[in-house]
């Protein structure tokens, strides 16, 4: 973009469907400004960041890169299309062996929809005699829309010529706080099919799947492939499976991509089938071949075998039937990342299933249940007074979960990459950026601490937390406060405190770690810092210090509540002298600061730059309820610099003049830059010891920027970080890239989990499990407001309204379970309440409560148990 160019904030509406501009024309004369200071943001666009809004649909060529993320959690990686054709599938375990980029190329060059198989629908309708087949694609259904609300993708097929009209809901199994139900190997097809016409139609419904076991490994060896039918009373199963010529069929010994996979049929009685298609035909005649039944067949590696399977039924007018199609794959053999781990580590569903068909057998028994809980939740996430961009935002991200960046071992240990392939070790100074593994499956997190953190990756000797477990046995120092953090959002996460008495011990010496990196105990850690930018501070650093002082007050917490008060009291003292001297040393007046150590002038340095974690360990501080480390005012001057300093409608003009960095944000497109240099002093900012890092600070990284997204919210500034986090949604708009693959390094990168904090800073949500304490304090519409919330054991709805002389709050409880002794809710301004009362189920319930700052709090006589439909209101007047 040249500079005497307008300043233009995103490319024509043309381009962009159905969106609004953020910003600009900008005039000339503040072209000079690469972010400027007047944002001139849209009217139309700040006003569609809080609406309710509409649920997305995309059409035409917007379907083309769509990619959403549809099997169990943590069991490889199968995209949804848009046009509803299922793609990528990564379920192979190959991911790490060099099929993925890791430099973020896909972000400017996205790729369209591709697949190593054949796999596909159909449907054959016949009225009056006259028969038409139509595949389910858009080569079938040129006009067919797509709605994905993670963990449901919606596709609708229609066209005026067709009698039928054809609904698809995909998704695989996904009920938080229950990850062995979410984590299954096996995508859910639901088709609706319903006949539009005015004359009975026959229909056949048909699915083929290419047998692409071995699918890599094949091409070094010999064998063959076979395909079975298996008719069962609920279910058939097309099982797919290889044979290996002189190979035993172990774990250590048989490849990766050996296993078995398949399609099945749910609750069908007039099932179709062929264990072999002949494709020469076309797919007109796969219908006609499964009519004939063929049971099973086998081919060698070097000839390709697909088999089908279907139902048929009759539809009077107007009627509509539905058919559950189950996708199911079983490679067991996940090879272990990197030597340090044993060579092959497993899937987690291997420990419950031994097939194919065994996943699918399952599946078929519980279908009811899994399809019902799942769309509980999603029906749960959605009925809300939130935006719908930002529910499918939140969404999105919690999608990465399903892709193949995160693993659940044999052993039990969630495990993960940074991004797909890239990075190894569940990075500790990446991951404690992201939330939304912590409130859906806390399960999982616990895990890491107590496997990896706690385990493969703790040095008993000094209590350090390596960054990447095994694989990289290294200090970070954000990891280590992060992690330190983690353990305590992890016990409040909990039933009850055992997760803290396990580790108790190993929390106090990690702490004691971290004391050691400050010497004299003054709260500020000022030699070696390394960080996530890999490289090391040196010298006072804001965001390091900030972490620090947040890390100090949550183990001080812990500490208290396992009765080490003395350890606790010492926290206590070094936090404060910290809290104090980060504002007398490192603030400038705007924002706070690095000062560099003289004795490594070669390191890289933010110096005097805006930099945008400076209070990152406020806005940890938040999210687990321990109010203040930092100066309300200076914590928000330090936003509203960042604001000013570094947020752009238009990343392009910075980054003409400064080009060196990864491209994550495109000219056109806004975002918040890492860091700038408003006051001078960003040419000393790279060093020498790594220069080329200093190209991240031109960077926009998603996970940093919902990190300052959710802080704003918590801090007032709604309408900030609500841009934030709206500017992101629209860089990942389905007519620029698949909105369901945020990059950074490698696709669907873990810091962009960081979004489900922006979710719970504007649902103003805390818990604690042990002590049974729930909190909310809406930020976004508070007086008539609707959201989902998880807790320790279950998750529901909560609502709040107020009318100026009542305020009424309402938990709903969906499923799980929900002990409480203790409810907070900040009061509408101009309500005085001088009473409460308090129902559940209709039952009066004796309370006590008190109201300081607008703030109240409730603490019922005894503790309440809610289980799931149960609903408890309390009434302010």
């Amino acid at each position: 973009m040249a500079a005497a160019e307008p300043l233009v904030a995103l490319t024509p509406a043309s381009v962009r469907p159905a969106q609004i501009p953020i910003a600009g024309p900008f005039p000339a004369d503040e072209i000079s400004e690469p972010v400027p200071a007047n944002k001139r943001l849209n009217p139309a666009w700040v006003e569609s960041l809080s609406a309710r809004g509409e649920r997305t649909l995309y059409r035409g060529d917007e379907l083309r890169r769509i990619g959403m993320p549809i099997g169990g959690i943590c069991a490889g990686q199968l995209y949804l299309g848009g046009d509803g054709k299922l793609w990528r599938w990564d379920i192979f375990n190959q991911t790490g062996n060099g099929i993925e980029e890791s430099d973020g190329r896909k972000y400017a060059n996205p790729p369209d929809a591709s697949a190593p198989l054949e796999q596909g629908f159909a449907v054959r309708v016949t009225t009056r005699g006259q028969s038409q087949v139509r595949t389910l694609d858009r080569g079938g259904f040129p006009g067919v829309s797509f709605c994905g609300e993670y963990p449901i993708g919606f596709v609708e097929y229609r066209d005026d010529a067709f009698p039928l009209s054809i609904s698809l809901e995909a998704f695989s199994p996904f009920i938080p706080l229950n990850a062995a139900e979410s984590s299954l190997p096996a995508t859910i097809l639901q088709y609706t099919v319903r006949n539009r016409g005015n004359t009975p139609a026959d229909v056949e419904l048909l699915g083929w799947l290419q047998n692409a076991v071995c699918l890599y490994s094949a091409k070094a060896g010999s064998g063959f492939h076979d395909n079975q039918v298996v008719q069962l009373a609920d279910f058939a199963f097309l099982q797919s499976s290889a044979g290996i010529d002189g190979a035993e069929k172990s774990a250590q010994q048989s490849p990766a991509d050996y296993g078995t996979m398949g399609l099945g049929v749910v609750g069908s009685s007039g099932v179709i089938f062929t264990a072999s298609l002949d494709q020469s035909a076309g797919v007109e005649s796969f219908i006609d071949q499964a009519n004939k039944g063929e049971q099973a067949a086998s081919r060698l590696w070097n000839q390709q075998l697909i088999g089908a399977i279907g139902t048929k039924f009759r539809l009077d007018p107007g009627a509509e039937q539905r058919v559950s199609f189950v996708i199911a794959w079983h490679f067991p053999n996940l090879p272990a990342p990197g030597p340090e781990a044993p060579p092959v580590v497993g899937r987690h569903y291997a420990t419950r299933f031994d097939s194919a068909l065994d996943v699918c057998r399952h599946v078929a028994a519980n279908l009811e249940t899994l399809a019902r809980q799942t769309r509980l939740w999603h029906e749960t996430w959605y009925d809300s007074t939130l935006p719908h961009w930002l529910l499918d935002r939140v969404g999105a991200n919690t999608s990465i979960l399903a892709t193949s960046t995160c693993q659940w071992w044999g052993n039990g240990r969630f495990w993960c990459w940074e991004g797909v392939g890239c990075c190894v070790g569940t990075c500790t100074h990446v991951w404690h950026y992201a939330h939304s593994v912590a409130r859906l499956f806390p399960e999982l997190e616990r895990s890491t601490r107590e496997m990896q953190d706690f385990g493969t990756g703790y040095d008993d000797a000094t209590g350090m937390i390596a960054m990447r477990g095994e694989f990289a046995r290294a200090y970070a120092a954000d990891g280590q406060a992060g992690t330190l953090l983690r353990c305590y959002r992890e016990h409040q996460m909990s039933a009850d405190d055992g997760f803290l008495k396990r580790n108790g011990a190993r929390i106090r010496k990690s702490m004691e770690f971290l004391l050691a990196q400050d010497g004299n105990e003054d709260g500020i850690i000022d030699n070696d810092q390394p960080n996530t930018l890999d490289t090391s501070f040196f010298g006072p650093n804001s965001m390091i210090t900030s972490l620090y002082l947040a890390c100090l007050r949550a183990v001080e917490e812990m500490a208290r509540e396992i009765g080490e008060s003395e350890f606790a009291d010492r926290l206590r003292v070094v936090f404060q002298r910290g809290s104090r001297r980060c504002v007398e040393q490192l603030w400038n007046g705007e924002y706070f600061y690095h000062r560099p150590d003289p004795a490594h002038p070669d390191a890289l340095k933010v110096g005097n730059g805006c930099f945008i974690d400076q209070v990152f360990g406020q806005s940890w501080a938040h999210h687990v309820g321990l109010g203040r480390i930092l100066p309300r005012e200076h914590v928000r001057q330090a936003l509203r610099s960042l604001w000013t300093y570094n947020w752009t409608p238009d990343v392009g003009p910075y980054r003409k003049l400064h080009p060196n960095g990864r491209w994550y944000a495109m000219p056109g497109e806004a975002g918040m830059i890492l860091c700038t240099w408003p006051k001078g002093g960003g040419e000393d900012a790279a060093g020498k010891v790594n220069p080329g890092f200093a190209g991240y600070f031109n960077e926009c990284m998603n996970g940093f920027e919902y990190q300052v997204a959710g802080h704003m919210i918590w801090e007032g500034m709604l309408t900030e970080g609500l841009a934030l986090t709206r500017a992101i949604h629209d860089r990942y708009h389905a007519s620029r890239r698949n909105p369901w693959n945020e990059i950074e390094c490698g696709d669907h990168y873990a810091r962009s989990m960081a979004v489900y904090g922006v979710y719970t800073a504007a649902c103003g949500f805390a818990c604690h499990g042990p002590q049974g304490s729930i909190a909310f304090a809406p930020r976004l519409g508070s007086e008539d407001f609707r959201c989902a919330f998880t807790t320790a054991e279950g998750w529901g709805s909560f609502s709040q309204q107020g009318d100026g002389t009542t305020q009424r709050e309402r938990i709903d409880l969906k499923w799980g379970r929900l002990r409480l002794t203790r409810l907070e809710f900040d009061l509408l301004p101009a309500l005085d309440a001088k009473r409460v009362a308090i129902t559940l189920n209709g039952e009066p319930v004796e309370a006590a409560f008190h109201v300081s700052d607008g703030h109240a709090t409730v603490v019922p006589a005894s503790a309440l148990m809610l289980d799931a439909e149960h609903s408890l209101q309390i009434v302010f007047s």
